[in-house]
């Protein structure tokens, strides 16, 4: 992809509302596939999706399209288009389906969105929730609507010397990755691919005001950290770690900056990513410690775009999956 291109593509989804970080073409893994509709030249419509196969890349004859918070476009009718005409390229390239993830709110006591009415389209899982925070309000105003432990600790992390910095360089980013390696061994999942991540923050600091990452240091010691990223007048929350201290939680003074980079960047509301309304305890409870309102996500949806590779692909996924099982 040119730079040109990519440029364009950056600069449409800074102009939808409905935009998401993962759509941007640097966010992208091996093999994805990049979907964009023109009109009168510009563009309209974006969708960065990865390939899947159900066997993994020695069997690429039975594949899909997956788009994670995509396709772009706040144009309702026009997104439906768009999506229409690569049904119908997909089609004719023998693609099994492709799933689609917009970021798009799902409005009160409805179950869903007109863009997906008919039998076309098939839903695959739950929508998701988060958590967003104006930020349009006075500073006052925002830091009084955190939670009064919240407030604590960013003050007793304060008293304690802790100080935070943007980083700027390799060696600060690998300090984050080595607390992220920590930080998965003690609460006992997998990490995310650590040189995914080193590219995607590397692109987002070195990008104008595109990110940042956070460090938060004690006595020239890395405590923790967190990664953000813009589109548009949004922030995002995307990944963050930090070690475990007894008399000391920088979590919170992390995302207080994290704040404050975003209004100081022209964002108008910070998301805090996955969100489980109503947890008292855990990542959850951390996220509503700022406030925010809860919103809810409407579920991903899948349109099947060559039926004989639609039923290998659900053959072959139900095969890996009884070998996983056993």
């Amino acid at each position: 992809m040119s730079h040109v291109l990519i440029r364009e593509i950056e600069s449409f989804l800074d102009s939808q509302d409905t935009a998401h970080l993962f759509q941007f073409p640097q966010w992208t893994y091996p093999n994805s596939m990049c979907a964009l509709l023109r009109q009168n030249g510009k563009v309209k419509w974006v969708g960065i999706f990865g390939m899947q196969s159900p066997m993994g890349p020695n069997f690429p004859l039975v594949r899909a399209w997956i788009a994670n918070r995509g396709p772009v476009c706040d144009d309702a009718e026009l997104w439906r288009a768009g999506a229409e005409e690569l049904a119908q390229h997909l089609q004719q390239e023998r693609i099994a389906h492709f799933d689609v993830a917009p970021d798009w709110i799902q409005s009160p006591g409805t179950s869903g969105n007109c863009s997906f009415d008919g039998s076309s389209w098939q839903q695959i899982g739950p929508g998701r929730c988060s958590l967003r925070l104006d930020l349009t309000k006075s500073e006052d105003e925002i830091i009084g609507n955190f939670r009064k432990n919240t407030r604590y600790e960013i003050r007793r992390a304060e008293r304690a010397g802790v100080s935070v910095v943007s980083a700027s360089s390799d060696s600060e980013i690998d300090e984050f990755l080595t607390l992220h390696i920590r930080l998965a061994e003690r609460k006992g999942f997998s990490p995310n691919l650590i040189e995914h991540m080193r590219q995607k923050i590397r692109w987002m600091i070195g990008s104008k005001s595109r990110g940042a990452l956070l460090i938060a240091r004690m006595d020239n010691c890395a405590l923790g950290g967190a990664v953000i990223g813009r589109c548009g007048r949004r922030c995002w929350y995307v990944w963050g770690a930090n070690d475990r201290h007894e008399h000391l939680s920088v979590g919170q003074i992390l995302q207080s900056r994290a704040l404050l980079w975003a209004t100081a960047h022209g964002c108008s509301e910070y998301d805090f990513g996955g969100y489980t309304p109503g947890a008292t305890s855990g990542t959850a409870w951390f996220k509503a410690g700022f406030g925010g309102t809860v919103v809810q996500f409407i579920p991903p949806h899948r349109r099947a775009t060559h039926a004989g590779r639609y039923r290998w692909f659900n053959f072959l996924s139900r095969i890996r999956a009884g070998r996983l099982r056993s």
